[in-house]
């Protein structure tokens, strides 16, 4: 965070300096988009976290917490479903679900016109690739 404030301060010193008048800076609020981005993100990040967690908690301790949070995991399902068509909802649960196998090995989408790899690999990639798939459904 200091970081930040060291940076602003230079580059307002510096366009002070060179337009020869004292300025102010103020940040830019989010959009809807940047919020709506960062919840979607932070909603992957965060079931990714905890499906991981089960996962390991029952290899590692043999604990199997997923009775516990099939509730959470039906809710946030529920939801996912009330805001994303299947197609979303298929690469959603894909990459929280298939993607990262136990064994470690990591799965990528291929585009089957170009042969080419889907970035998936961040939550950032999901949400971009969720983007693109509401594009082409409303074009």
């Amino acid at each position: 965070m200091v970081m930040a404030n060291k940076k602003d301060k230079e580059l307002k010193k510096y366009l002070d300096d060179i337009l020869g008048v004292n300025t102010n800076f103020k940040k830019k609020r989010p959009s809807i988009q940047d919020r709506h981005k960062q919840h979607v993100c932070s909603l992957l990040k965060s079931l990714h976290f905890v499906n991981l967690r089960s996962i390991g908690m029952k290899h590692d301790y043999k604990v199997d917490l997923i009775d516990y949070d099939d509730p959470f995991f039906n809710i946030i399902d529920s939801l996912i479903q009330i805001h994303f068509n299947q197609e979303q909802q298929n690469i959603i649960n894909w990459w929280l679900y298939d993607k990262f196998l136990p064994t470690g090995e990591v799965l990528n989408l291929v585009d089957k016109d170009t042969d080419e790899e889907i970035p998936t690999t961040t939550p950032e990639d999901i949400y971009y690739l969720l983007k693109d798939l509401e594009q082409k459904k409303n074009d």
